[in-house]
């Protein structure tokens, strides 16, 4: 394995993700190449896995970075929201991260079967750590007074699979899935959040 410098790693490291995701968005996770990724980032082939054990585990990280991201902007929105009560604030919530989604190429380019490819491809360990970090960004809405009725992992998994059916919809007319998610979120809040 090539011995880096900490700085060159961090370089290196930021080429790999930007380098990645403008692949991964033109040409989706299966066409793309780790030789074409690190001949993106400036990089030998070999020492793509100096950083990243598979380009699956890469993807995976991009998709987490987009996401605490958005965290970053549901705490803004959370801050500006706080005069609703625990089922309005989640439901808009809810909303203003579904339609947030469209501004990351990456997480439009997601599909079901990326996600399948991914799930089957990743090692547990990191899918399981992601699911941490789900139900840590539920605690901002904790922290704004939030209750839920059932622990904080079956939330976590119930957002989680509220994504997946986004993803199935993806075909769908935009009417009909903004319909079908109405339904849904009006469900799960009045199911999972007390009011």
């Amino acid at each position: 394995m090539p011995k880096f410098t900490e700085q060159e790693r961090l370089l290196i490291s930021k080429r790999l993700l930007t380098a990645a995701e403008k692949l991964f968005c033109e040409h989706g996770l299966k066409r793309v190449t780790v030789a074409e990724i690190a001949q993106s980032a400036l990089i030998a082939k070999g020492s793509f896995y100096a950083f990243y054990p598979s380009k699956e585990e890469l993807y995976f990280a991009i998709l987490v970075n987009c996401q605490k991201d958005m965290w970053k902007q549901m705490d803004r929105f959370l801050d500006e929201q706080h005069s609703l009560q625990s089922r309005g604030l989640v439901k808009g919530t809810l909303f203003f991260m579904f339609d947030l989604m469209n501004r990351y190429p990456l997480i439009q380019k997601t599909d079901s079967e990326t996600m399948a490819v991914l799930f089957r491809k990743l090692p547990p360990e990191v899918v399981e750590k992601h699911s941490g970090e789900d139900a840590e960004a539920l605690q901002l809405l904790l922290k704004h007074g939030v209750r839920f009725t059932r622990p904080i992992e079956v939330v976590t998994k119930t957002f989680q699979a509220l994504y997946g059916v986004i993803v199935l919809l993806e075909e769908e007319d935009e009417l009909l899935r903004g319909q079908v998610l109405s339904v849904m979120i009006d469900g799960l809040v009045n199911e999972l959040v007390e009011e």
